[in-house]
């Protein structure tokens, strides 16, 4: 009869799992990303409002941006308007804690679901990103 013992580096152990974590982290916050730009890169511009109201966040409540077109200059340049609502979305999804498990996005623009129905942006993304 053989005897072996195994030593186990806890610390080694540990160091790998929390870098795997990261990666993990890493690669859902990329994803993340990418259905942010699906709903961006769906959406019109007109006054800006629509497209600065997306929001991610890990929680289902009525939190999110809220603008509305009214008084505001109308036929705004659609890449200015992308990148301030990317950086939004980016910002909004490296402040959410992903440990929780789900995340929604969400646009509370008062004129929302008429977009929505015109473009079709959300629908678009949830076919997309099912």
């Amino acid at each position: 009869m053989a005897d072996w013992s195994i030593s186990i580096d806890r610390a080694s152990l540990s160091a790998k799992i929390k870098k795997l974590e990261a990666k993990v982290e890493e690669e859902v916050k990329d994803e993340l990303e990418r259905v942010a730009w699906a709903l961006v890169s769906g959406s019109p511009v007109d006054t800006g409002a629509y497209i600065l109201s997306h929001t991610f966040s890990e929680t289902g409540g009525k939190a999110g941006r809220r603008y509305s077109s009214n008084n505001k200059p109308r036929k705004q340049d659609w890449g200015t308007k992308a990148g301030e609502a990317m950086s939004q979305l980016r910002s909004d999804i490296d402040a959410a804690d992903l440990s929780k498990g789900h995340g929604i996005f969400r646009n509370r623009s008062p004129h929302a679901v008429d977009v929505e129905n015109k473009y079709l942006v959300y629908t678009k993304s949830k076919d997309r990103f099912r």
